[in-house]
């Protein structure tokens, strides 16, 4: 008997394929389209957490196999309104990877964003990132920097935050990568 496949459940499988090809050959691990930033490995997180130089090919190949790209294309000769939206998108996920460790380091209480696969916040960019803007990560009590992060307003707690970020990537990799 035949398989009925959905149209729209083989396009994200052939996008996730193609957004993840580097990812594979370069981790050795197994992604799919239900991936999600909790599912990363602390070796793959950290690799994408690395400064923009490192990183950004893993992120510009996954959102561009995402959108349907193809894994030959070449960022600089996109169109520019593609191009702003992948930077954007980049720089979005770029985000929730620190975030996703700062969570495995139990410096925030809650974080909104290990709810979503990565294949839908890049399908659904816009989308996502207002769902994450109106529930952004919190700091946890148990932090020693929370008195001074509870007295700031909603803006700058979300700076406070963001400031942490390299020195919770030095200790990730201590307490994770040995």
């Amino acid at each position: 008997m035949a398989q009925i496949v959905r149209l729209t459940e083989y396009r994200q499988r052939n996008r996730a394929q193609a957004g993840f090809k580097l990812w594979r050959r370069t981790f050795d691990h197994d992604f799919d389209a239900t991936m999600r930033l909790n599912d990363l490995s602390p070796e793959v997180l950290c690799r994408l957490a690395e400064p923009a130089e490192a990183s950004t090919r893993f992120f510009y190949s996954l959102i561009l196999g995402f959108l349907g790209y193809g894994e030959n294309a070449v960022f600089e000769l996109l169109e520019n309104t593609t191009r702003i939206l992948v930077v954007d998108i980049h720089l979005f996920l770029a985000d929730q990877v620190r975030f996703e460790m700062m969570r495995r380091m139990g410096w925030l209480s809650r974080f909104s964003a290990t709810q979503y696969h990565l294949l839908d916040m890049v399908l659904e960019f816009e989308h996502v990132r207002a769902l994450c803007h109106q529930d952004p990560p919190q700091l946890s009590a148990t932090h020693p920097g929370y008195e001074e992060y509870k007295g700031l307003i909603r803006q700058d707690q979300q700076v406070f935050i963001r400031r942490l970020l390299p020195a919770c990537l030095e200790e990730f990799k201590r307490e994770f990568l040995g």
